[in-house]
């Protein structure tokens, strides 16, 4: 049974104790506020998400990565489509954390099904492509793929930072 005013205060306080240096006392209240959350309250993905960070900080790589998958379903349920920013988001997440764990093909299976030109963040996932595409020494691809989330970026400010970022991963202009 949801109790999602219950399920609200608890997760609020398991990002409060996160954030405050104490991960591993996080955990049970992320897990009772999953426990009692409505299942069509938009807010469930970040409860996921977040426990998820948690985890991976603490070093539960496997329950971390069920988390971040549970937040991509909920999330694509409540949106209804592949192709929303949330959703996004979401496998952005997952595909991170994928590549951190040395998966790099599955971070690029993760992220297929949202990639469609046009679509808003689009040039996140082109990111998460690119990176796990360097991942794979496949260095042509990723520089291809770094290419079109710049073009896609909307901000300057952005575009900027990604520019940074990729010279740093030696994604632009490796040989």
């Amino acid at each position: 049974m949801s109790d999602q005013e219950r399920a609200s205060g608890l997760a609020k306080q398991a990002f409060e104790l996160w954030q405050s240096g104490k991960a591993e006392s996080a955990i049970p209240f992320y897990q009772e506020a999953l426990l009692l959350a409505d299942p069509k309250y938009l807010g469930l993905p970040e409860y996921h998400g977040e426990f998820a960070s948690v985890l991976s900080e603490l070093g539960r790589s496997g329950e971390a990565r069920q988390q971040f998958e549970l937040a991509l379903e909920v999330q694509r349920r409540l949106d209804g489509s592949e192709f929303t920013s949330s959703v996004a988001v979401a496998r952005y997440f997952l595909a991170e954390h994928l590549r951190a764990h040395e998966e790099p093909q599955l971070a690029l299976q993760t992220i297929e099904p949202s990639l469609k030109p046009g679509v808003g963040l689009e040039w996140l996932l082109r990111c998460a492509k690119a990176f796990a595409l360097s991942d794979l020494e496949q260095n042509e691809g990723a520089r291809f793929e770094a290419h079109l989330a710049l073009e896609t970026v909307k901000s300057d400010e952005k575009r900027s930072e990604l520019v940074q970022i990729f010279s740093e991963k030696n994604i632009l202009w490796r040989n």
